[in-house]
């Protein structure tokens, strides 16, 4: 058996398409990346796809072809001998995994002397939540590895992703677009996005059409690629609070809230402000210099002057005050509906004023 990672894959049919893959397994719950794995596939092994050297099948409520059907078209040959063939199936129902014992004997025993001209791949591809795919993966996908013929299979796991890798992949795609991208933007992006960061690989378009003209990435355009929105709209509440200028925080937070921002996005960001800014108080009481303390918080040059003056304006009674008006909100959220919480998010500039 051959594991392999999204890219490690992609790497080695890209440098050499004379290696064999008789059966393929495809699963993570990233899936739109196996239909970039097909496609890499298509293009460096088929001549050209054609009816005859193509063809997807699909296991599902819908559609009711069968294991035998799968298996005679990968075993025979197409009108061109020589040429190769993919045949896709995709698995859509979580049951669908289960194979039948009588179709499991019979793919096992195809898979001992697998058609040479044939890449044969099973593509797991399920609208389901992230915590429900990895219970699908525990109770059935990794079953279903287990008991498959091991001499002829190789498995693409889609979730088993390094940030390295990310990273990676982002700047070359940019690279080719006569883009680049910042150490700090980059930062920034997997602190956004988390365990989700492989998503950001369907939306490499966004990248091209947010870029201003000097074709530079940097932090503050990382926001409006992940949310949508311009950071500057962020900064922009902050200052709303800061000041307690109360029509401004409101029609900013009316801004975010129309561009489909949702309040526990909000609340999580001020929260990190925040956060941040009573570290810095810390740091600048311990005599830390500016360079240091916009290094340790992450805060780029462009607006690390900014910040600090923030960091100023509050007194330690104030910064704690709001932090635990912030805490309140958020536990609102978790126990509340998205109305409720956003008119917490509405109040919490006149409470602001008031502390």
């Amino acid at each position: 058996m051959n594991n392999e990672t999204y890219f490690s894959f992609l790497n080695k049919i890209k440098k050499d398409k004379s290696i064999s893959y008789p059966f393929i397994l495809i699963h993570g719950f990233n899936e739109f990346l196996g239909e970039n794995i097909i496609k890499q596939l298509r293009d460096n092994f088929l001549e050209e796809k054609s009816e005859f050297n193509y063809r997807r099948y699909y296991f599902d409520n819908e559609n009711s072809c069968t294991i035998d059907d799968v298996l005679n078209d990968a075993s025979s040959s197409n009108f061109f001998l020589q040429s190769r063939k993919i045949i896709i199936l995709t698995i859509r129902e979580t049951k669908k995994l289960t194979f039948k014992k009588d179709d499991l004997a019979t793919l096992n025993e195809y898979l001992k002397q697998p058609n040479k001209n044939t890449i044969l791949v099973i593509y797991v591809s399920m609208n389901v939540l992230r915590d429900d795919f990895k219970q699908v993966k525990k109770q059935k996908i990794d079953k279903l590895t287990k008991t498959l013929e091991q001499k002829n299979l190789t498995i693409i796991d889609l979730d088993r992703m390094y940030e390295k890798d990310i990273n990676n992949y982002i700047k070359g795609e940019l690279k080719n677009m006569g883009i680049s991208i910042t150490a700090s933007a980059l930062e920034k992006l997997a602190d956004l996005k988390g365990d989700d960061l492989p998503s950001i690989l369907g939306q490499m378009p966004l990248f091209e059409i947010i870029t201003k003209t000097d074709n530079v990435i940097d932090t503050d355009d990382i926001d409006q690629i992940v949310t949508g929105v311009s950071t500057h709209s962020i900064w922009d509440l902050t200052e709303a609070i800061e000041k307690e200028n109360i029509e401004k925080y409101l029609n900013v937070l009316k801004y975010l809230f129309i561009n489909g921002i949702k309040a526990p996005f909000i609340i999580g960001t001020l929260i990190t402000h925040y956060n941040k800014i009573f570290t810095a108080k810390y740091l600048l009481k311990n005599n830390y210099s500016n360079y240091d303390i916009g290094k340790i918080l992450a805060q780029p040059s462009f607006i690390l002057n900014r910040f600090l003056s923030s960091v100023k304006y509050f007194s330690d009674e104030k910064l704690q005050k709001i932090l635990d008006l912030i805490y309140k909100i958020d536990m609102e959220a978790k126990t509340g509906g998205e109305e409720a919480v956003k008119l917490s998010l509405q109040n919490f500039i006149f409470q602001v004023k008031i502390v």
